[in-house]
């Protein structure tokens, strides 16, 4: 670090130095009219120097001799010219609406379109402000910067699972993730985690559904179209070293009352983890059963900070290297994670190439990345294994463990529990729990999960209008998953009545693979001021699925973790699925005068999961059709007396689409499926039975018919852009589970019934810049959307539609209703909101019906990024506003169960009258309650309290930091004297830093949910080995979560240019 102090020091006197070798250069920037621009940006190649225009376009600046100025404006091609010996210097720029001829995107047909001619809301954010806070999961790079955008976190582990929504849902129980196309290639979300943010020239996010017409079916939720490097723009072979370090801490931690320890009913125990004991008077007390050596430990009865100093500070140390040359780009990646939780830790490889190649009138283009990541976990679901052993079920996770530790215990002195006499399996003061040291070693999960994505092109250009491309893509995930228990015995020496745990392991081996083919040929003709596209596609994709899992338990030696080990036979499955999607695609891209655009696309899609013929044995179930339409008007080029200094561009753009979708349906679901169900060991006789769902072969694929409108706005030279999009999506079709009688021989049935729509509307809002003195620049970005949806029907005799949650708690569907709202039990209240209670006890009743408690969805999301920059320093910040939704939190009632939470010391435990409430009289007279107190405080808060849901819903509001970064990038003339080094630039960063929630929230951070309870429609998450979620459970976090806390990131970055 020294050494890298010094050599920074270097430079910068080597700066001063060089800065003293200067002189004034004086000039003027016109336009090409002649007219003098202001506030261009004209700066000197060899140093940090620049300035801004006056008014007349006039300059002055202090340059070095030898130097070359670059000049730009917005709304004006950038121009470099060489000063040589000059004084007096003029430079005319050409006009270049930068913001209209944009690029924004490259369809799966290989079709670039400009943001002139698109006729939907697309958001591009490009390399520098998507890797600015060096994310190392590409979509924490996009969080709080595109309207429209919702992206939550799962877990703060090294693991990183997100779940992304864009615009809402249009599906009650399918999939509801946005469509991943990596460099033209449609590639499953689970791969976003494997791409290396630094290997990214930009992300467009594509929001509409009208992308599906492009896109395919899978489109329909959107699209995040991936763009990663290429060959170097100046042909000139550059190497890039980059290195991150960064520090994971807690950023939210629930509140906790500091008053009680363990015990019960204000008395203490010693063994219990429940902390509803006497007040904290820092005496010893005795902790735990004394040891059949007669040992006993004592502590202080004062709280400690040991349930939060359990987890670590974690590490993040990721390299990168990348070589560029004229055609060709090859990046490697080292990144190594260590967590919060101890021994945790990810180990994640990559390599990306690509290369094109151009002869004549063939074309090639070859892409590749192979990511590996090696991962050691503590295993939180095999924890239920000593759930069900010692007859305990609250302790479901690790982080639910230590949270309903009395604040008294020293979680921490037990690291070591091997030396310490009280920290082991038999020896631990808890009698209904463990040590969580003994639990992160007992139960591991270890992995390698391989990712390779790759795709190839060629391309032939038959005329100068005419060309054909055949484009074969492969994605190949491969994950082998060991998960090992080494066992716990109950020996001699036990005093908390802990029973042996067998030792197990299980070996999961899961292959997934994706090959593509896409062919397809276009034709472009112009007549005077027309300009025609023709597009002619064919596609073909076909998935596998292949798992196999075996398991062994009880095992004979201990440590020993092979299923030949295990005694009493051995468990296992190895199911396989396979689909295939064709379609063909017509698109006709119609243009006049460069600023009318129409685009008209029909495409007809072939799925084997659906059946192939109708109920009435018609053909082509399996077939359906779905157009799209989009158009633009540039008004501010239609009508040349609207474009002047102060309008830049006024455009209007609409579409429309109607779109299949078969998400909420997995292979063979149309038809009845088996399940082994057998006798093992030692009978040794399989068997096999039928699903209870009855499938409807001839279920039709949902629809969503999608319409929106945009206009777009540019102010003084597109220093101000202004972009507003409504939208309205009717789902029809959905496809649903319902209940039906037991005599069918099923207990449910998979049919085509509900619908809602989902509207809304978006703004963005670009001041670039804001401010401009001299060479402070202030830039602002803001973005905001507004999304609701209402269930419109469900079916005949459904009141409610489940998705995820409990029934006390949960996710549903109601019609009338958005989708979908929190339904949770709460106290039985009068009519103007008045809590019943018992007349004698004193203890509120609760309601047994569930009552609605709001969306689980926001409604508004805001996001906004100043960006300050002065010379070479650049400071930038992210922040997002959510509101309008609720969120459950489950640890609430398990905290409250255990005495922990700050809820649970109310009143200090004395007996109160609880508020706002009245009892029933012998009458039957409802009488306003101002004297009768709780009876047993104790009792209350474990019973009634927690079997009140409504008490752990809270509003999910947040205000949050999502980013801060600040930078400087060394001038370039201190490299000037030598041809090695071409530029280094170092930067701070941080992500998660501040957030700020209702007082209301005392639990966790809405943002980090718990997706893997489901109560109906589909869960198929990732989770087992990262990636992303497609429950469309929201807000839902369980009590015995397997979620590690919120975290929060700080770091720093060094690259260098060669």
């Amino acid at each position: 670090m020294t050494r890298i102090l010094s050599l920074i020091v270097v430079f910068m006197l080597s700066g001063a130095l060089a800065f003293s070798q200067s002189r004034v250069v004086t000039g003027k920037i016109t336009n090409d009219k002649g007219v003098g621009v202001p506030n261009a940006t004209v700066k000197s190649s060899n140093s940090s120097a620049g300035t801004s225009t006056e008014v007349d376009g006039s300059f002055s600046i202090k340059v070095a001799n030898g130097t070359r100025l670059t000049v730009s404006s917005v709304g004006y091609e950038t121009q470099t010219i060489n000063v040589g010996n000059q004084s007096v210097v003029s430079v005319s720029l050409k006009s270049a609406n930068v913001a209209l001829q944009e690029v924004v995107i490259t369809s799966a047909l290989g079709i670039s379109r400009t943001k002139k001619s698109a006729g939907f809301a697309s958001t591009k954010i490009a390399s520098a402000e998507l890797i600015q806070a060096a994310p190392v999961n590409l979509v924490n790079g996009l969080q709080g910067k595109v309207s429209g955008l919702n992206v939550s976190g799962l877990n703060g582990g090294v693991l990183e699972e997100v779940s992304i929504k864009l615009r809402g849902i249009r599906s009650l129980t399918g999939n509801n993730n946005p469509l991943l196309v990596l460099d033209g290639i449609i590639t499953p979300l689970s791969f976003l985690n494997s791409i290396n943010p630094q290997d990214i020239v930009d992300v467009n996010i594509l929001k509409s559904q009208a992308a599906a017409g492009v896109y395919g079916s899978d489109a329909v939720n959107g699209v995040i179209l991936v763009t990663t490097k290429r060959g170097s723009k100046d042909g000139n072979p550059t190497i890039t070293f980059s290195n991150t370090t960064q520090f994971t801490s807690i950023s939210f931690y629930p509140k906790f009352q500091n008053q009680f320890g363990s015990g019960g009913s204000g008395s203490y125990i010693p063994y219990e983890n429940w902390s509803w004991g006497p007040e904290f008077d820092g005496s010893m007390k005795p902790l735990g059963s004394p040891l059949i050596n007669g040992l006993q430990q004592n502590v202080v009865y004062s709280p400690n900070n040991s349930r939060k100093e359990f987890f670590n500070t974690g590490v993040t140390s990721q390299n990168d290297l990348s070589f560029s040359a004229k055609e060709f780009y090859f990046s490697v990646q080292d990144a190594r994670i260590t967590g919060i939780v101890p021994g945790d830790k990810n180990r994640r490889t990559s390599f990306r190439m690509n290369a094109d190649k151009s002869y004549n009138k063939f074309s090639i283009g070859l892409n590749t990345n192979y990511t590996q990541q090696n991962f050691d976990l503590f295993d939180d679901n095999a924890m239920g294994n000593y759930n069900a052993a010692n007859n305990v079920g609250l302790n479901g996770g690790l982080f639910n463990l230590i949270l309903n530790t009395p604040a008294h215990v020293p979680i921490t002195s037990y690291k070591d529990y091997n030396t310490n006499p009280f920290g082991g399996y038999n020896t631990y003061f808890n009698h209904y729990g463990l040590n969580p040291y003994v639990a992160i070693d007992n139960w591991r999960r270890v992995g390698k999960v391989d990712n390779i994505v790759t795709n190839a092109n060629v391309g032939y250009k038959i005329s100068q209008n005419f060309n054909f491309t055949w484009r074969l893509g492969a994605q190949f995930r491969i994950a082998n998953v060991r998960n090992t228990a080494a066992g716990l015995v109950k020996t001699a020496d036990n005093v908390n009545t802990n029973n042996s745990i067998p030792g197990g392991v299980n070996e999961s081996f899961n292959r997934n693979s994706r090959m593509s083919s896409e062919l397809f040929a276009t034709y472009t003709k112009s007549i005077r001021r027309i300009k025609a596209t023709v597009i002619a596609g064919h596609y073909w994709r076909e998935t596998q699925i292949k798992n196999s899992v075996v398991g062994a338990t009880n095992l004979v030696v201990p440590n020993l973790f092979s299923i030949s080990n295990g005694v009493g036979g051995t468990s296992g499955s190895n199911p396989f699925s396979k689909t295939r999607n064709v379609a063909a695609i017509g698109q006709l891209n119609l243009s006049y005068n460069n600023w009318a655009f129409i685009e008209l696309i029909g495409r007809n899609e072939w799925t084997s999961i659906l059946n192939l013929s109708d109920r009435n044995g018609k053909a082509g179930n399996n077939s359906y059709f779905y157009p799209t339409v989009n158009a633009s008007l540039v008004l501010s080029d239609a009508i040349p007396s609207l474009k002047n200094s102060f309008i830049s561009l006024l455009k209007l753009r609409g579409s429309y689409s109607k779109t299949g979708n078969v998400s909420a349906l997995n292979a063979y679901e149309t038809a009845t499926t088996y399940g082994a169900n057998g006798f093992g060991f030692p009978y040794n006789v399989p068997g096999f039975s039928a699903g209870n769902i009855a499938r409807d072969p001839y279920i039709e694929p949902e629809f969503v018919e999608g319409k929106e409108y945009g206009i777009e706005i540019g102010l003084l030279k597109n220093r101000i852009n202004f972009e507003f999009s409504a939208y309205n999506q009717n789902n029809t079709k959905q496809i649903i589970d319902i209940s039906v009688p037991a005599a069918t021989g099923y207990t449910q049935s998979t049919v085509n019934a509900a619908s809602f729509i989902n509207k809304g509307y978006e703004f963005d809002l670009k001041l670039t810049p804001l401010i401009k003195l001299g060479d402070l620049h202030l830039s602002v970005k803001t973005n905001f959307a507004y999304n609701t949806t209402e269930i419109k029907e469900l079916y005949p005799g459904l009141d409610k539609l489940g998705v995820g949650g409990l029934l006390a708690a949960g996710n549903f569907g109601l019609v009338g209703k958005p989708a979908f709202v929190w339904l949770a039990t709460d106290y039985v209240r009068d009519s103007i909101g008045r809590v019943e209670v018992d007349g004698v006890t004193g203890v509120p009743k609760v309601n047994s019906i569930a009552k609605e408690y709001g969306r689980t969805s926001p409604t508004w999301i805001a996001g906004i990024t100043p960006s300050i920059t002065y010379k070479n320093i650049t400071l930038s910040v992210v922040g997002e506003y959510r509101t309008g939704h609720n969120t459950y939190h489950g640890m609430g009632s398990a905290m409250a169960w255990t005495g922990v939470s700050a809820q649970s010391a109310l009143n200090s435990r004395e007996r109160f009258v609880y508020p706002n409430s009245y009892y029933v009289d012998g009458s039957g007279k409802k009488v306003a309650n101002t004297n009768i107190t709780i009876n047993d405080i104790n009792n209350f808060y474990t019973s009634e309290f927690r079997q009140a849901n409504s008490n752990f819903i809270t509003s999910a509001a947040s205000w949050r930091i999502r980013e801060v970064s600040l930078g400087y990038e060394f001038p370039a003339q201190l490299f000037s004297n030598q041809k090695m080094i071409k530029g280094i630039s170092i930067s701070f960063n941080a992500r998660n830093l501040f957030l700020w929630v209702p007082k209301s929230n005392q639990f966790n951070d809405p943002d980090f949910v718990d997706q893997n309870t489901s109560t109906g429609g589909a869960v198929t998450n990732n989770t087992s080995t990262g990636g992303t979620a497609t429950s469309n459970t929201q807000g839902f976090q369980s009590f015995t979560t397997a979620a590690n806390p919120a975290t929060r990131v700080v770091g720093f970055n060094i690259t260098a240019k060669f």
